[in-house]
């Protein structure tokens, strides 16, 4: 990552370009460049639903990044929705290990937006934004989605608030 990179990120985003800064999100091992317009409203257009504020002004400056050695994983596969099969299509093998983890089907995370692979408690676990709402003053609230459990939470109002939590965890 830049100079040029870390000072827009400063503007917008001081904390978690502190964060980046200090060394403590090291390694950073992807940084991709900034998504141009056309790419972000191409995204919007694909998904059908308009992208937070914030996380725009991110695309703005890296369309992804993976740091503290894969722990937090954004890039272009992302943003997508969770959307599932209904359980009468899945196999009999999958249905039992639902079960068996005592989960429901679909997962609590149904419908949502994943921007990113975040293992904050365990690998594979997600961040997303709950569209169901519609945007508030531009905004999605962020959930983390723990798939072993299966369940989400809360972690914050909108994208520039959780990335700027970042250096908190």
């Amino acid at each position: 990552m830049d100079d040029a990179a870390l000072a827009l990120f400063e503007k917008d985003f001081p904390a978690f370009a502190q964060f980046l800064r200090s060394g403590a999100a090291e390694p950073i091992d992807e940084f991709l460049p900034p998504a141009p317009e056309a790419e972000i409203k191409r995204l919007e257009e694909h998904l059908g639903v308009p992208l937070p504020a914030s996380y725009k002004r991110f695309l703005q400056i890296a369309r992804g990044m993976t740091l503290m050695g894969g722990s937090l994983q954004m890039y272009e596969g992302h943003p997508f929705f969770h959307a599932f099969p209904p359980q009468e299509r899945e196999t009999p093998l999958h249905n039992s290990a639902v079960a068996r983890k005592g989960g429901v089907w679909p997962p609590p995370s149904e419908g949502m937006l994943c921007f990113g692979e975040f293992c904050m408690e365990g690998d594979g676990d997600q961040v997303l934004f709950d569209v169901s709402g519609g945007l508030v003053d531009g905004e999605y609230p962020v959930f983390y989605y723990e798939h072993e459990q299966p369940s989400v939470r809360k972690l914050a109002d909108n994208f520039a608030e959780w990335l700027e939590q970042i250096g908190d965890d």
